[in-house]
């Protein structure tokens, strides 16, 4: 571990240029509000209105992402990123603190998920979770297992447990860890970093959970090039088994959507949703009103 150490941007590229918020927008925004706005169109089938959400989401399941490290910073839905957040829960996480008083307690996601006593503690300090010698070091453990024979197979930071069934829900615990790991490997000489997550929100999790995994990467680089000085930077590649938008996050969609039809109002042909009257009746009714181009 290095400390003091500070995420970078755009200082290296992988073997092939990946530009992560355009790749991103084909590969999932664009697909779930596809699948948004078939969930609301009355002339589609009731049945497959209803196939188009689980639950109180509109879900992409087993999706897999190749993005460049050194680009840490999506846009998700057009939001702008949200920088001064970044920041606290990178100096809450990297202080291993599993407790949010004085750190994370004035966050509404955080208090739910946090136990409900006078600890109001987390499981899901995601430096608690790789740093801590608590939960077996599995940076360092990683870090050692790729100076000691470049071609392992078993160089992982394991962020959950098997005991998490039941510690997700201690003291009114509401924190199942949504990381299960990272594997990293050397292939070509190039860093490879694969993350294995079991469930991911769009709008409040990847936003702020792929800058974090950028930061663990170009840190392993830094140490690795001691001992490799040739290694080149590959990818973070991500396998998520639940990406999913929240009805919460209705209002996001719906101005992504209308702003794309604006961006497209000169070439009609190339605009990727297809809308009728209900659309517009529904961003009146979420957003407010706005007269259909």
């Amino acid at each position: 571990m290095i400390k003091d150490f500070e995420m970078k941007e755009g200082t290296q590229q992988p073997p092939a240029a990946i530009l992560n918020n355009a790749y991103f927008e084909e590969k999932c925004i664009k697909p779930l509000c596809q699948m948004y706005l078939r969930s609301i169109n009355p002339d589609v089938p009731e049945f497959e209105r209803e196939r188009q959400k689980v639950g109180n989401t509109w879900e992409l399941t087993n999706v897999h992402l190749q993005l460049d490290p050194y680009k840490p910073y999506l846009s998700i839905f057009g939001r702008p990123f949200k920088h001064d957040y970044l920041d606290r829960e990178h100096k809450w996480y990297m202080s291993q603190d599993l407790s949010i008083k004085g750190w994370m307690d004035d966050i509404k996601i955080w208090n739910f998920c946090a136990s409900k006593d006078d600890k109001q503690e987390i499981n899901s300090n995601y430096g608690w979770c790789v740093f801590s010698e608590e939960n077996g070091s599995q940076y360092e453990n990683c870090l050692q297992k790729l100076k000691a024979d470049k071609n392992t197979r078993e160089a992982l930071m394991i962020y959950t447990r098997p005991s998490i069934h039941k510690d997700a829900i201690e003291n009114g615990k509401h924190d199942f860890i949504c990381t299960i790991s990272a594997h990293v490997m050397i292939r070509d000489n190039c860093l490879l970093y694969t993350v294995t997550q079991r469930s991911c929100d769009v709008v409040s999790g990847l936003s702020f959970d792929f800058p974090w995994h950028c930061f663990v990467y170009q840190m392993l680089y830094e140490e690795l090039k001691e001992t490799y000085p040739d290694l080149h930077v590959g990818y973070i590649y991500y396998d998520i088994h639940s990406l999913h938008v929240y009805e919460r996050s209705e209002q996001l969609i719906l101005k992504y959507i209308a702003n794309k039809i604006d961006s497209y109002s000169g070439a009609p042909a190339f605009n990727p949703f297809t809308i009728g009257q209900y659309f517009w009746k529904r961003y009146n009714e979420v957003v407010g009103t706005k007269e259909e181009k």
